[in-house]
């Protein structure tokens, strides 16, 4: 299950989320609760695998491996099937949440949740802000597929398109997400 827990996040990121918190008591007067910091590859790889065809998994994974990427089609294959209503498009190693750089965030008001941006348009737009200032990319600036709650260190919505394979396996060995070992 993904977590919740900031000390999740790595050091930048963490001290940045404390930062956004902050500033959306001092300046928009409300709360804020992160609800998703760390989504380990695992955890990924189930939410993605539920609700698709055989097909289509054995797809990504071939194509995963053509890029370079087998040992995120490793894991995908390790978790086995999995079953459920379709949550996600992206599979392992295709979120920042995957390597500690990203979090959900939403406003509390009258300390519930407001999920609706249109309703708490205010308190989302000043979330929004916090995060920008902390130098922290906000996923409701997107011009496509806009997602109010993510917010990420690095620009870019899939690492996979940005990083390579070398690249992407230091990160997350580097975050302490992925051991040698770990690796089939």
């Amino acid at each position: 299950m993904a977590s919740r827990d900031l000390n999740d996040l790595v050091p930048e990121v963490k001290v940045k989320a404390q930062q956004v918190i902050q500033f959306c008591r001092d300046v928009g007067g409300f709360d804020l609760l992160i609800y998703c910091t760390l989504r380990p590859l695992q955890e990924q790889a189930r939410l993605y695998r539920q609700s698709r065809a055989r097909a289509e998994i054995e797809d990504k994974q071939n194509k995963f491996r053509q890029r370079g990427f087998g040992f995120l089609a490793d894991i995908i294959h390790q978790v086995g099937p999995c079953y459920g209503r379709h949550v996600t498009n992206a599979a392992p190693g295709e979120s920042w949440h995957n390597y500690g750089e990203a979090w959900d965030a939403v406003p509390l008001l009258g300390g519930k949740p407001e999920w609706s941006y249109v309703d708490a348009k205010e308190h989302w737009d000043i979330y929004g802000q916090g995060v920008r200032e902390v130098g922290m990319h906000w996923a409701g600036d997107w011009q496509s597929f806009r997602e109010f709650p993510h917010a990420q260190l690095r620009p870019g919505g899939n690492p996979l398109k940005t990083q390579q394979p070398d690249e992407l396996l230091a990160i997350l060995r580097g975050n302490g997400l992925l051991a040698e070992g770990m690796l089939v």
